[in-house]
């Protein structure tokens, strides 16, 4: 779906806009167009967001390119067609487009790029605060802006002063007063960069929304909060608005103690109205709630997930949700659910938790013994062998303890509950120990519920890139199941067959049938998917020969890495690396042939299941909390059936990519 065209450009006033340059498919379905500078990227994502297309995904804009994703494999055509005949949008601007900030600008490269720049601090100072900016697109960390100065929207090349006018001298002309804004990265990059800091790097300006390690050079500070998720939308510079600067006198400022009180108790107003409406969020999401289970020991790790955040790209938030989005569904299904409701994901087992009231559970995912202890000493016990009987319901009543793992075959196991998981209460003991069992426990009704628990953007799933959503749960900590009236009837309870059948963790067919039911193709450092010290291994057998196959679909950039390095990929029986996470699937095998040239691009939109392949040539398979930017050719994207037995393939696992041909598609 590649298709050369002319150089777009700016429109008249009611006419449409030039097309793409070319559209390439990026995974099952998403569409990447590109365009020749970022302002016809703005404008063509602008006429798309008036559309209000109700199978729009996603819409991310990057520096040349615009992400489209839709709902399904028949939306790629439909918004290809779209894409050639888009209106032009509407030329005027209301105030609501244009943010002012105020900086104040002491930052500690502020000498040191003005002397990059060729010019003194106070010139820096004023072609900053003179220039136009426009947030091109966001991406690093969530409400992180890539801001472009106004000859830098439409990538004038300066030293051309009549790339791209017309002759009629209609097109835009640079300014000869205006810096390059070209800067260089930090050598090395800073482990921790404040909140507010405002940085230059290559030809952008962009400001941290929080407390990140970073390499931009550091000009100055705002007090702006750029990310609330208690606030619509929460990221306050969106792709396309325009930002003004203004520079804080150095004469107003006060003493360094003195200022720094001064922001230290506006910083704590902000922080306490900002709590107040979290804790609000998570009063109102887990009303009409019920206790339901209590973690006795959660495992390596232990996290809420949901169908997480489509959607948010372009303001820097990936999908996140449960890896195993297969798992996800026929667990919630099993107890009667809706099929994207909040679950437990657990790692590698084991997990053990404790009945607070009379509930349903199921178990999907990885393959793990299953044992339910009974508080009635008359009750019998369940013990099912790993592998036999799953996506099963299971009654439990209150005081019963369900047991599982540790895994022997796969990597996530999917924990489901009837009503599904509302929220979580996390209990802090007096003294410390958290050992009081939860039900003998006098000052429940007093226990805690953090306002950082509360849903965020709709979802209570934890992104382990961004740290949005519910932190890992520990021991002791409660959760929160929501009404069951009016959910679908579940079968009898489980009873142990008296002739177990194994089945497979993360069947093909089991989770192609399941994610049928799934439209969507989709901080802390998350703790690596390697098994616990002392246990062999989980995933694939190693006595097992045969890799486990992982379909993919070529593109978006396959023509630019070249024959060679997808000849390499196919060929090659890659093996899962230690450090892999949700983050990203890391690969090892021999290195792809790059070619010169191909090794990076200008940054564009990200998708789950992409293959990326870095310098290294290493591929990492994007999860579902990687980075909604990046600046690595894509060779391939997983589409979510190869996603689901990724999030199953623990270290040492043996994978081979199958391309999915036209007629597969």
């Amino acid at each position: 779906m590649t298709g050369g065209h002319a150089a777009a450009g700016a429109a008249a006033p009611g006419d449409r806009l030039p097309p793409p340059l070319a559209t390439h498919r990026a995974g099952e379905a998403a569409l990447l167009a590109e365009y020749p500078d970022t302002a016809a990227v703005l404008a063509a994502a602008e006429s798309l967001r008036a559309l209000e297309l109700p199978h729009l995904v996603d819409l991310v804009p990057a520096e040349r390119t615009l992400l489209l994703a839709g709902t399904a494999p028949r939306d790629l055509q439909d918004l290809a067609d779209l894409l050639r005949h888009l209106p032009a949008p509407a030329a005027e601007h209301s105030d609501a487009d244009e943010q002012t900030l105020s900086v104040t600008y002491d930052g500690e490269d502020l000498a040191e790029t003005a002397q990059l720049l060729g010019m003194s601090t106070d010139a820096l100072i004023r072609a900053h605060t003179g220039a136009v900016w426009t947030v091109a697109f966001g991406g690093f960390a969530p409400g992180f802006p890539y801001l472009v100065a106004g000859d830098d929207l439409r990538g004038i090349d300066r030293s051309r002063p009549d790339d791209g006018s017309a002759e009629d001298g209609s097109g835009p002309e640079a300014d000869p007063d205006a810096p390059p804004w070209d800067v260089p990265r930090r050598a090395e990059p800073r482990t921790a960069v404040p909140s507010g800091a405002v940085g230059l790097a290559s030809r952008y300006c962009g400001i941290y929304p929080r407390s990140s390690p970073g390499g931009w050079q550091l000009i100055g500070r705002t007090e702006a909060e750029l990310f609330d998720v208690t606030r619509t939308p929460p990221a306050l510079l969106t792709p396309g608005t325009r930002v003004r600067f203004t520079a804080q006198r150095p004469s107003a400022r006060l003493s360094g103690t003195a200022s720094a009180l001064t922001r230290s108790r506006r910083g704590a107003a902000t922080v306490s109205e900002r709590l107040a409406r979290r804790r609000q969020q998570a009063a109102d999401s887990t009303a009409r709630t019920t206790t339901a289970l209590e973690v006795l020991s959660p495992g390596p790790r232990l996290l809420l997930q949901d169908g997480g955040r489509p959607g948010q790209g372009a303001i820097g938030v990936s999908p996140s949700g449960a890896f195993d989005r297969g798992a996800l569904v026929r667990a919630d299904l099993a107890v009667g659910n809706p099929a994207h409701a909040a679950v437990l994901e657990a790692l590698a087992g084991p997990l053990r938790v404790r009945a607070l009231a009379p509930t349903i559970v199921a178990v999907a995912g990885a393959e793990a013994a299953l044992t339910v202890h009974r508080s009635d000493p008359e009750g019998s016990e369940i013990e099912v062998p790993a592998g036999s009987d799953r996506d099963v319901p299971i009654a439990l009543d209150p005081g019963d303890e369900l047991e599982l793992g540790p895994v022997v075959h796969g990597l996530r196991l999917v924990l489901a509950v009837r009503g599904g998981i509302r929220g979580v209460r996390r209990h802090e003991q007096a003294d410390g120990t958290g050992d009081t069992p939860w039900a003998e426990r006098s000052d429940t009704p007093d226990s805690t519920l953090d306002a950082a628990d509360a849903p965020v953007l709709g979802s209570l799933s934890r992104d382990t890139l961004s740290g949005l959503g519910p932190a890992p749960l520990e021991a002791g900590d409660v959760l929160l199941a929501g009404e069951t009236s009016g959910l679908d009837a579940v079968p009898a309870p489980y009873a142990p067959a008296l002739e177990e059948t194994p089945g497979s963790a993360g069947d093909p067919a089991g989770a192609d049938d399941a994610d049928d039911r799934d439209p969507d193709d989709g901080g802390e450092v998350d703790e690596p998917d390697r098994p616990a010290a002392g246990r062999s291994r989980t995933g694939q057998v190693a006595s097992d020969p045969t890799p486990l196959e992982i379909p993919m679909l070529p593109g978006p950039r396959d023509e630019l890495l070249g024959r060679d390095a997808m000849k390499a990929l196919l060929g090659t029986d890659w093996t899962v690396r230690s450090d892999s996470d949700r983050i990203g699937v890391r690969l090892d095998g021999p290195s792809l042939p790059v070619p010169d040239g191909g090794a990076s691009l200008p940054s564009e939109a990200m998708v789950p299941g992409a293959i990326q392949v870095p310098p290294s040539g290493l591929p990492v398979v994007f999860g579902p909390d990687h980075p909604t930017t990046g600046g690595y050719p894509v060779i391939g994207v997983v589409p979510r059936t190869g996603i689901d037995r990724l999030a199953q393939a623990a270290p040492g696992t043996a994978v081979r990519f199958r391309p999915i041909d036209d007629a597969a598609r």
